[in-house]
């Protein structure tokens, strides 16, 4: 039997109709209660034919008993802004949210899987996110259901208004010189980290990076916060292409299974970080990108 989800879900999506129809089935399958619909503005002529597309076909197919609130935007935001003003606009008025990207596929499981936990950790300030990623590619032994980390990954995510509010897009907090020091303290003196996410933040300050994701992750770190990640995969980005926003090239997660959590969960005993396994995620997945990263700045700063 699908779950039927209690918690409101944002579903936002860009042009691609052929990854929206593919989500937006188990975004069907779950018949949340309270469904937002958001959608940004075309570019050209284009993306306003796929777009008006996209819009008539969810819209069509909302075929439960559920409250659909359309947020559409006429001109184009843009990837970092469009999804930032569809969540403050919902957070006015709700005080958890599940949110889905049009390519961002969940096993219909993540979606209890949230919703429980949001009910859980409402009144939890360190707890900042839901994720619904485990992207280690060998499975280390876990005895609970999830455990908290310092990494959010937004492949299906959940979150509550309480922590929302402390999203700065601006990062306003983030200091040039302190920054590095902070990160390299935060990091225990890990200097291949450091750099990697002193320049992502520092090129998100300056507009350079036209995404909203880092600056998500800079106000978690700021806050000393937490998030929840299962210790199985329920989600994946179904995006990689040419169409994509980001993404555009092969990527070590597009191969990643999406499976399904056991209920009842079995939760955690104390709220700490999982390090072991966070420093499992960066060997196996991440300690790649970074160095990638580091020698482009490298050549960028000595040509």
């Amino acid at each position: 039997m699908k779950y039927s989800c209690n918690s409101p879900i944002l579903f936002h999506v860009w042009n691609r109709i052929d990854v929206v129809k593919k989500v937006f089935a188990k975004i069907k399958e779950t018949k949340p209660k309270i469904l937002y619909f958001s959608s940004d503005g075309p570019r050209n002529n284009e993306d306003k034919i796929k777009i008006q597309t996209i819009r008539k076909y969810v819209k069509n197919n909302v075929s439960w008993d559920c409250k659909l609130i359309k947020i559409f935007f006429k001109k184009n935001l843009g990837p970092k802004y469009a999804i930032i003003k569809a969540i403050n606009e919902i957070f006015k008025k709700e005080k958890k949210l599940i949110i889905v990207d049009h390519d961002c596929l969940c096993d219909n499981s993540f979606f209890r899987f949230a919703d429980e936990l949001l009910e859980t950790y409402k009144n939890e300030e360190k707890i900042k996110l839901i994720s619904g990623n485990y992207i280690c590619k060998k499975n280390l032994k876990f005895d609970k259901s999830y455990y908290f980390a310092k990494h959010p990954v937004i492949f299906g995510w959940a979150t509550w208004r309480r922590s929302w509010q402390e999203y700065d897009i601006e990062m306003k907090k983030f200091k040039k010189l302190t920054s590095f020091f902070w990160l390299l303290i935060f990091f225990k003196l890990n200097i291949v980290k450091a750099i990697y996410f002193y320049n992502k933040f520092k090129l998100s300050k300056n507009g350079k990076i036209n995404t909203w994701d880092y600056q998500l992750l800079f106000s978690i770190w700021v806050k000393k916060g937490l998030v929840i990640r299962p210790t199985v995969n329920l989600s994946k980005h179904i995006g990689w292409g040419e169409q994509a926003y980001h993404g555009k090239h092969d990527d070590d997660l597009k191969d990643i299974k999406v499976e399904k959590i056991r209920f009842p969960l079995k939760h955690p005993k104390y709220i700490i970080p999982n390090n072991k396994a966070d420093d499992h995620e960066y060997k196996r997945i991440r300690k790649l990108y970074y160095w990638k990263s580091i020698l482009f700045y490298l050549k960028r700063y000595l040509s």
